[in-house]
């Protein structure tokens, strides 16, 4: 299977196979793509998870002793439409909690991207790597947003206690700050793709 045929993203089905680690779906925090939600507010704030709107949509990184002290890749793509002029910044988070918690922030885009009315493509790449022996998971991320890359630099936070034996090993979420969105002018993002394997 390529690094890119994984199946640990957001789609509970994915990994029913007998030979894949099942997701831990029991906080219902997965969701079949493209997942599409209007921001209407300047505030940072989480794509939440359109089947339960107490949670972030979220990808869970199974256990598996193949993924420990392996390199693996999450990866978030689709496109940001912007109704006013502003900037975009996109956080990748280490929780499915629907509230914005700073000590869980991996990366967030360096200098906020301008995107004024219009809809432009985004992804994010992070490789990051687990040891349950030392506990921490640690990676590096880049971003591109409406063709502006943001710099491929290390995780701001390093979760610690993690563990292979523990379903899921680790969550992953995002965040959007939309400096435009309003109520009148929403900024709406569409995420095509998330997964993490």
């Amino acid at each position: 299977m390529g690094l890119f045929e994984r199946p640990n993203g957001p789609i509970s089905s994915a990994a029913n196979s007998a030979t894949q680690a099942s997701l831990d779906s029991q906080a219902n925090q997965y969701s079949t793509l493209p997942v599409s939600q209007a921001f209407t507010s300047a505030t940072e704030a989480k794509v939440l998870n359109p089947n339960n709107s107490a949670v972030a949509l979220s990808v869970a990184l199974p256990p598996d002793s193949v993924n420990e002290q392996s390199d693996l890749v999450l990866e978030v793509c689709g496109y940001i439409q912007t109704k006013a002029n502003g900037t975009i910044a996109l956080g990748i988070y280490a929780d499915g909690s629907a509230a914005v918690t700073s000590g869980n922030l991996l990366h967030k885009t360096a200098s906020a991207v301008t995107q004024n009315t219009t809809t432009a493509p985004f992804s994010i790449r992070a490789i990051m790597r687990y040891d349950s022996v030392s506990g921490k998971l640690t990676g590096e991320c880049k971003q591109s947003i409406n063709n502006t890359l943001d710099p491929e630099i290390a995780f701001t936070n390093v979760p610690t206690s993690i563990s292979n034996t523990t379903n899921p090993v680790a969550t992953f979420s995002l965040s959007v700050t939309s400096s435009g969105a309003t109520t009148t002018y929403p900024t709406t993002i569409n995420i095509q793709r998330f997964s993490v394997g």
